[in-house]
């Protein structure tokens, strides 16, 4: 496959899994993702069992699926095994509608692995590896609204443009100002107008704004270890004004 197919197949997997994160019943999703990646391998339509054989053949490039399942079998599920569950709980789910618990947590790893997999021979530098297309709120909008987008996809940070600059609300921020009195006003005031009367912000600038050309070893080599989470804002390269993509730690591990 060529680059760009990889990185489209590890971001579907990759938005599968974190529905499943975020709701159990997001199994069929990384059953979706699959057949997606599955399909495309094998180039004729079929069912999720029929894919095994190729999807197995990326697999062998993941480090999860295959070595740490090797040396540590008590805790990692090699690729057979996981598929083996996942193509299961595929079946009987298309005939009784039944999602197990312990099916949707092997999917999780499964994608886990075949993102890594995928990866593998593509070019380690923020455009692969970032988050395109990322939530974001708009300074006119409300603060209630950031507090809802922030709980449904359990984020610590949504990124906002404030005058010239670009800005990070934070969860901590957000409960911090919220806690002060007033609520009800303080929720319906504009995130901008909210940040001027007080709501802390992290400003980001230098090292924070990032190109999607800049190698991975790059931005690891200079980063910091620091409490709490971190997100890099990927900014355009002419248009540092427009937002690419963001990108934690999570997407580099």
């Amino acid at each position: 496959m060529l680059p760009q197919e990889r990185i489209f197949y590890r971001d579907r997997l990759r938005e599968a899994r974190y529905a499943a994160l975020a709701d159990a019943e997001g199994f069929g999703a990384i059953c979706f993702a699959l057949e997606a990646l599955g399909l495309r391998l094998l180039k004729k339509q079929a069912a999720l069992g029929s894919y095994r054989e190729k999807i197995a053949e990326q697999a062998l490039h993941s480090l999860v699926l295959v070595d740490m399942a090797a040396v540590f079998p008590s805790r990692f599920k090699s690729f057979e095994a996981l598929y083996t569950i996942v193509n299961n709980a595929r079946n009987d789910a298309m005939h009784t509608g039944a999602y197990a618990r312990h099916a949707t947590e092997a999917a999780i790893e499964l994608c886990i692995g075949l993102e890594e997999a995928l990866m593998a021979e593509v070019e380690q530098t923020v455009g692969n590896l970032m988050v395109s297309s990322p939530i974001t709120v708009e300074p006119w909008q409300p603060v209630a609204h950031a507090r809802q987008l922030m709980l449904m996809h359990s984020f610590s940070f949504l990124p906002v443009r404030l005058g010239e600059g670009w800005c990070l609300v934070s969860e901590l921020g957000l409960a911090k100002y919220l806690s002060l009195g007033a609520r009800k006003a303080r929720l319906s005031e504009s995130i901008a107008t909210a940040s001027e009367r007080g709501m802390e912000v992290v400003v980001i600038e230098g090292r924070g704004l990032l190109r999607a050309s800049m190698p991975v070893g790059d931005v690891l080599a200079g980063a910091r270890v620091q409490d709490g989470p971190m997100l890099w804002l990927v900014v355009e390269e002419q248009h540092p004004e427009r937002l690419a993509g963001v990108l934690s730690p999570f997407e580099l591990m």
